[in-house]
This record gives structure tokens, sequence and C-alpha cells, in this order.
């Protein structure tokens, strides 16, 4: 896992030169960011900025499940392409199901992850929901029922060959891969500024 753990006194300097590292070690085409609470969501929107600017990667953030939808919202309008939630549960609750449900609703289709402890009940839950599943640990059995079930299939059409989280095997890249890479980056990119836009104009209208 491609996980940059954000401070308050984490230099973009650090940042950067570690993303720089895990391209050149592993060609990866995704990083995972976590941001303790110190660091303000100002600039938290500055780094995942300053990331694209600098690279054509996936931005995933990792987050435990917030108690409220309003803080899915501030997650989205950081600009992360995706979200990944690392509680680990015995059982989701109904409250938990909800939140969730509503980020798959606002992240691109594809890019909603969370944590589950290997019991296929649990993966059949999250892949009704249209939710990836990750892996507490390596199993390559389970991986295969995951990518063989047809809830997996409705979920991951235009995703990339190499799924973040799930599987985390990097194969080379052709030129077309990396093409197709650029154009969904592209394409995540432009939905997100204009959603962002939406929600910022939605948080100021009411005080937020």
């Amino acid at each position: 896992m491609h996980l940059i753990d954000v401070v308050a006194d984490t230099s973009m300097e650090s940042i950067l030169s570690f993303i720089e590292n895990e391209i050149a070690a592993y060609q990866t085409k995704y990083i995972i960011l976590s941001f303790q609470e110190n660091v303000k969501d100002t600039e938290r929107k500055k780094i995942v900025e300053m990331i694209k600017n600098h690279f054509d990667i996936f931005i995933v953030l990792r987050s435990d499940i917030p108690k409220d939808q309003q803080r899915i919202e501030e997650y989205f309008s950081y600009g992360v392409h995706g979200i990944y939630f690392d509680t680990i549960p015995n059982k989701y609750a109904k409250e938990d199901i909800e939140i969730m449900t509503f980020a798959t609703e606002l992240f691109p289709r594809g890019w909603v992850f969370a944590n589950t402890r290997n019991i296929e009940s649990m993966i059949e839950v999250l892949l009704a929901l249209r939710i990836i599943p990750v892996l507490l640990e390596s199993d390559t059995a389970l991986v295969k029922f995951i990518k063989s079930h047809t809830g997996f299939s409705k979920i991951s059409q235009k995703l990339i060959k190499s799924v973040p989280l799930l599987d985390e095997k990097q194969d080379c890249y052709s030129l077309t891969d990396k093409i197709k890479i650029k154009m969904l980056l592209e394409s995540l990119n432009l939905r997100q500024k204009l959603m962002i836009k939406n929600i910022d104009e939605s948080f100021n209208s009411s005080g937020l």
C-alpha cells in the first residue's frame, strides 16, 4: 500500500519526494493519503492540488467512517479521486452503510473502498453496495472470489487493470494503458471541478 500519513508539519517536498520514489520503485499509479486531525481542510486541499500538478496519479483518501454525510462532501472537496474506509468492524452498522452508500453516490463508481475481516458475508455486503472490499490479510483465493463475483463486475467496468488496494500486484503498463490512465484522470478531474464547485456553493449558502 502506497500510504502517506500527513501531519501538520509534513513538508510538501517530502510528500512529493515520497511519491516520486514510489513511482520509480513500483510503477504505482495511485497513492493513499491519510491526514491527521491537526491538518486543516484548506491545507488538505492544497496538498491534493500540488500532487495533481506534479503527477498523473490517482489519489485515494484513507479515513474512518464519519458520523455524517457532510464530512463525505468535505472529503470529496479535497479533490481526491476515491475514498478508503479503513474502519474494521465485526459487522457494519446501519449508520455506517448509509454513510458509505452516500459516498458511492458522490465518488465515481469503483473508487469507494472499505476494509473487511476477510469474511465473505461482509465482502458480499460491500459488493452489493458497489464498494470494493479491501482484505485485512492477503488472500489470493478471496481476491479471485471478489473479482469473479457478479457484484464486482458491476463496479469495476472502467477501472484500470490493477485495482488499487484489492490487488496490489503491479503489472507493466503499455503506452495504451498510460494513455487510458491519462484520459481517465482528466475525466475524473473535470468531473470533480464541476461537483466541487457545487458543493462549495452549497457550503457557502448554508454559512458553513
